[in-house]
């Protein structure tokens, strides 16, 4: 047969590797909000969180009633969990009759003062 200058294909180089399937879209983070809602004069997305980490210290604070709170943080916190505390501290002080609930400190079982 002639051969007219093109070489033949070569059966290695027809044959390609088979396509592999992409891997599906990572889903998005949910964002966490850092404004709210004030629980005392009631105006929406009127509380902004500000977290300072360096100094363990959260603070909320109102724009319009300038109603704040703060509360110690870790590493892990986040501005939804001082505005829950909030939440928390502000329906235990109208449950009790608007005086804040103390926890009960532990008693330790050896307790130092004792030995005197």
């Amino acid at each position: 047969p002639a051969n007219d200058g093109q070489a033949a294909p070569a059966a290695s180089a027809s044959m390609g590797k088979r396509k592999r399937a992409k891997p599906p879209p990572k889903k998005a983070k949910p964002k966490v909000a850092t404004v709210f809602d004030c629980p005392f004069c009631g105006n929406a997305q009127s509380c902004g969180v500000k977290m300072d980490y360096d100094h363990s210290q959260g603070e909320i604070h109102c724009d319009q009633c300038h109603a704040k709170h703060e509360s110690r943080i870790s590493r892990l916190s986040e501005p939804i969990d001082v505005y829950a505390e909030w939440i928390d501290m502000c329906e235990d002080v109208n449950a009790n009759g608007g005086t804040r609930a103390r926890r009960p400190r532990q008693e330790e079982e050896d307790d130092p003062e004792d030995d005197l």
